[in-house]
């Protein structure tokens, strides 16, 4: 990459509005929360003695909940403003973790699940807005990309961190380090790391709504100029879904099981897999000025699924572990260019919609796949390996939706980008849907 291309690409890092920095703060706060919780919370069940079928139940209450909020959460958000939203949301996790560490019984273990998806509801239909409205279309992609490549980054801590605190909570309690007691006493970790997520979303300065940019309609479709598009954009996020959500979600007991890692092994390789992770996706916006986003999305996804195969079936570690890392960072590069492109293609009064929507599709896999894969998982004669075969499935259908439905917009808006740029008006050449839809609500 050329000197040049370098310094334009740090511009755009430093050039991020004050909101967008205290909001990026805030989120590696949460990163370094989430990450921790991700590698102990299926621990501290299994460990309790929970069968995989309740910790499945667990795993998809959240996407239920929230599949079925988003849009009046969508609603809600244009209502009361981005900042209340996000603060409600990371208020409501905190709670959430609190109430599976002090009321760890089967009953109150649901309730905290669906205080999980209600967060979750609000968060989803805030965030991506919320960066549409606080970046130019210069710093977009950067901004999109540093959000998700940091809090990855910041994963590498947390996972590190977590992987000793369990060794670290059993000496101080006097308790076995696999035991409820330690594994609590890092979940603990999390609750307080979440409520400090909440100081720098208090500096934030609220952005005028435009005007009538409120959802008008419980049915989401007609609060869209054009809901075949959304649908377009819906389908592929479903499917992704899917795949993810029958396998990530476990991939921490599948190490375990199948290669009998020590709880301290297990947080290196998450630590290592977000670090690769995370510095691949800050990555993607130079892709994206190469290739454009669609090109850059498809590539990166169809590469990831050898990696992912050879984990499913690899019988030594040495090289499952790789795999994992690669697989990791090739897959979820292009995941922040496509949320850009998705909030690009419409007006400010509609994001909030799209965003729900957004978060809807992707909860529909989650709210179901979980369950299903504790269900084959509790089966022996099924196994993981039937479900990696799936994810990979769902991976190739979800990479050709996207190339048919998406490529060739992405082409049309990145030439009509170039000829703007260069001061050349071509009447072949119609405006990106953005430009023509989002500009004129655009404030600032």
């Amino acid at each position: 990459m050329r000197v040049g291309g370098i310094t334009r690409y740090m511009k755009r890092f430093g050039s991020f509005s004050r909101n967008a920095r205290f909001y990026l703060l805030s989120e590696l706060v949460i990163g370094l929360s989430f990450s921790i919780y991700a590698l102990i919370f299926n621990l501290y069940v299994d460990s309790a003695g929970y069968s995989r079928s309740f910790l499945g139940q667990l795993q998809s209450l959240p996407n239920l909940i929230a599949l079925f909020g988003a849009i009046p959460a969508g609603m809600l958000v244009d209502r009361i403003g981005r900042k209340p939203a996000l603060l409600i949301a990371n208020l409501g996790s905190v709670l959430a973790k609190l109430g599976i560490v002090l009321a760890p019984d089967a009953g109150w273990l649901r309730v905290s699940a669906i205080g999980f998806g209600v967060a979750n509801s609000l968060w989803m239909v805030s965030a991506s807005p919320f960066m549409m409205e606080n970046s130019t279309d210069e710093e977009r992609n950067s901004l999109f990309s540093a959000h998700f490549g940091l809090t990855t980054l910041i994963g590498f801590v947390g996972t590190l961190v977590g992987g000793y605190l369990p060794t670290l909570f059993g000496d101080m309690l006097r308790v076995d380090v696999e035991s409820p007691q330690a594994y609590a006493g890092a979940l603990i970790v999390t609750v307080l790391l979440s409520a400090l997520s909440l100081l720098p979303l208090l500096f934030i300065r609220e952005q005028r709504q435009p005007v009538h940019g409120e959802a008008q309609s419980l049915l989401p479709w007609r609060n869209l100029t054009n809901p075949g598009l959304a649908l377009r954009i819906f389908m592929p996020n479903i499917v992704i879904s899917l795949g993810a959500s029958i396998l990530m979600p476990y991939m921490n007991l599948f190490f375990k099981e199948t290669f009998s890692v020590s709880d301290k092994v297990l947080g290196g390789i998450f630590a290592v897999s977000s670090v690769i992770t995370g510095t691949a996706t800050l990555a993607s916006p130079i892709l994206a000025d190469r290739w454009g986003r669609i090109r850059s999305l498809t590539a990166s996804q169809l590469l990831s699924i050898p990696f992912l195969l050879t984990i499913g079936f690899s019988p030594v570690f040495w090289l499952a572990a790789p795999a994992f890392w690669t697989r990791a960072a090739l897959m979820n590069l292009g995941s922040p260019l496509y949320e850009a492109f998705a909030m690009e293609q419409f007006a400010a009064r509609e994001r909030a919609t799209i965003s729900g929507l957004m978060g809807m599709s992707w909860t529909i896999g989650w709210a179901v796949g979980p369950y299903v894969s504790g269900y084959m998982q509790q089966h022996p004669d099924i196994g993981f390996r039937p479900i990696f075969l799936l994810t990979c499935g769902f991976y190739v259908l979800a990479v050709i939706l996207e190339k048919k439905f998406f490529q060739q917009i992405d082409d049309r808006q990145r030439r009509s980008s170039l000829l703007v740029k260069l001061g050349v008006h071509d009447a072949t050449a119609p405006l990106p849907v953005a430009a023509a839809v989002a500009r004129p609500d655009r404030e600032g």
